[in-house]
């Protein structure tokens, strides 16, 4: 029986992929919500991390110590930094962090698992959903204005943009579990999110982020676009990993 770990961070991309799993029983490791159970030969673990590449190491490390698998898999939502769709598929091929302020860290770059790659690709083609390879980039924050999001695209060459990515790799290594990035477009590089929504990340920021949507009333509209645009991500996000799983059956996790 093959143990496969997926790392969501919030409550949509939990749902997206809880959705597979037809049986099992809801669980926690120390204060991290997953949900265990079965699909075809595999033995699969869904976990919800919460947002941010702190939140996304101490809640694999502490998941992993009772509950050990055979993949990591970081999956959810992403930005493209690409020419993408909604709702198109992004692999990673590998991942690094990379900071505000773009100066060098002592990060390094994390090599994803190239035959489950390989595998995920295969099983967005065989599902349907339009698929691209590559490497990705983790950031520590929301990159919510369209510029930012291009200046990183140019600076890092990556096709995906997350924040837990790079945090779910080191912990790959650091427990030798294979590791691999699969992420549904939800937003895209030349669009700005409705509002700076790092504003709602703490609750002290709150009442900023309240501010910042009463000033700008045509804020509403952007928050109904990307609504439905997570909408569309995270149900192809639930076809590929019911493909994905299932073809996990045949394949060598290498």
């Amino acid at each position: 029986m093959k143990r496969v770990g997926i790392f969501t961070a919030t409550r949509w991309e939990y749902a997206a992929v809880r959705r597979i799993i037809s049986g099992g029983h809801a669980h926690r490791y120390g204060t991290v919500r997953c949900f265990v159970g079965r699909r075809g030969g595999c033995d699969v673990l869904v976990a919800q991390t919460g947002v941010g590449p702190d939140r996304a190491a101490a809640a694999c490390r502490e998941v992993l110590c009772g509950h050990p698998v055979d993949l990591i898999v970081s999956a959810g939502l992403a930005c493209a930094l690409v020419p993408a769709r909604i709702g198109d598929l992004l692999v990673g091929t590998d991942v690094r962090m990379e900071a505000d302020d773009h100066e060098a860290s002592e990060h390094v770059t994390r090599l994803c698992a190239g035959g489950m790659v390989a595998a995920a690709v295969r099983a967005a083609e065989r599902a349907g959903l339009p698929v691209q390879a590559g490497s990705f980039v983790t950031a520590p924050r929301i990159l919510w204005h369209s510029a930012e999001k291009q200046a990183m695209a140019e600076i890092t060459g990556a096709i995906g943009l997350d924040m837990e990515s790079a945090a779910l790799a080191d912990a790959a290594v650091d427990n030798n579990v294979p590791f691999v990035i699969v992420r549904s477009v939800s937003d895209l590089v030349d669009e700005s999110l409705p509002v700076d929504l790092n504003l709602f990340m703490r609750p002290a920021d709150w009442l900023k982020g309240l501010a910042a949507c009463v000033a700008a009333p045509s804020c509403i509209g952007g928050f109904l676009r990307l609504r439905a645009q997570m909408r569309t991500a995270s149900e192809r996000m639930s076809r590929f990993f019911e493909r994905f799983v299932d073809d996990l059956t045949q394949e060598r996790i290498r």
